[in-house]
């Protein structure tokens, strides 16, 4: 027997020994069952199962929703606290807007409560230095908590101090206008309480200042010594205080002391006895009047009055002639009159019945 022939009958005495292996399922056959399973739980109650899955959604859209609105709040700022030596003369914003985000309720209710102000204090800050509003201050400001701050704007601001200085300067009045026809204002003269003001603020705000004025105060009406209050004028700079905005001015007005001559004045006759007719020689006489010009021009206006007159009550009307009489001159009080001539004549006749 040759070699192959041996190789051939070993092999097949090998394949003769091999058990036959059982036949397995075929895998399709479980695949219509399970298929079939899906599709059961699937269909049964298909009506709940779309209604609860569409409840999900809009469930899971409306917290998305509310909790992504957003509102702006106004806090309004102000400057609480600063070293006794420093004025803070920056920028600090009158306000912050902080942008919020939460629910509507919790938004509605930060917005209908007023926010408190947010007090800044700057002790212990440089100038220079940067200060940033702190959001738990401003959740503690609005008043409802658990708020989510998205933004606040402006966010932080530089700080920025100078020394706080104090000075005295002394108040000058302001007097404008002309003063009325007769009469002279000595402003120079008047009285200022008090007389000086102190001044305290910002260093570079008061070191220039040497003086402070009143307000305009008009001087063309006055007519005789006046006592006013007046506000002083504050300087434009806001970093600085006085220490009092009023002051009292007691003003002196003079009037003016003249003469006029009043030309051709006629000289009237009182109380001429009845039956009787009375002159004067001369007629007409220069009056000067001296003393308040103001009156002497009330005069010349004939707002005053100035009458020369004889009263001849006074003589005997049995005497025709009365020479050398002095006429009396009716005038204001505190005018001087001179008449000229001196002294005029007065004649008394009876009356003649015509014929």
């Amino acid at each position: 027997m040759t070699m192959n022939e041996n190789f051939n009958n070993e092999g097949k005495d090998e394949a003769k020994t091999i058990p036959e292996m059982p036949a397995t399922r075929p895998r399709t056959q479980k695949m219509p069952a399970r298929r079939g399973l899906l599709f059961k739980l699937v269909r049964e109650n298909l009506g709940i199962k779309v209604l609860s899955l569409i409840l999900a959604v809009a469930l899971f859209t409306l917290v998305r929703t509310e909790r992504g609105n957003e509102a702006e709040i106004d806090i309004p700022v102000i400057l609480t606290n600063i070293s006794e030596d420093q004025v803070f003369v920056g920028t600090m914003p009158s306000s912050i807007k902080v942008m919020v985000r939460d629910r509507w309720s919790r938004l509605t209710k930060a917005l209908e409560r007023k926010a408190s102000p947010y007090a800044v204090d700057l002790r212990g800050f440089k100038n220079g230095s940067v200060f940033v509003f702190d959001r738990e201050k401003i959740r503690q400001a609005i008043g409802v908590e658990g708020l989510y701050i998205h933004s606040i704007y402006p966010s932080e601001f530089t700080v920025n101090m100078e020394p706080n200085v104090e000075i005295t300067v002394p108040i000058k009045l302001n007097p404008v206008g002309k003063a009325s026809t007769g009469y002279t204002v000595p402003t120079e003269e008047a009285r200022l309480t008090p007389s000086e003001v102190s001044i305290k603020g910002a260093k570079s705000s008061v070191s220039p200042i040497r003086e402070l004025a009143t307000y305009p105060v008009d001087i063309s009406s006055l007519k005789r010594d006046s006592v006013i209050e007046v506000q002083i004028q504050k300087p434009s700079s806001k970093f600085l205080s006085l220490n009092v905005d009023r002051v009292r001015v007691e003003i002196p007005v003079q009037e003016i002391q003249s003469q006029k001559v009043f030309d051709q004045v006629p000289v009237k006759i009182r109380n001429c006895p009845d039956d009787y007719v009375c002159s004067v020689v001369p007629e007409l006489v220069d009056v000067t009047l001296s003393g308040s010009l103001p009156t002497i021009f009330d005069v010349q206006e004939k707002r005053l009055p100035l009458e020369i007159y004889v009263d001849a009550s006074d003589f005997d009307p049995r005497v025709s002639g009365h020479p050398g009489i002095r006429p009396a001159c009716e005038r204001p009080a505190g005018l001087k009159c001179t008449e000229s001539p001196k002294s005029v004549s007065l004649t008394i006749q009876k009356e003649t019945a015509p014929r």
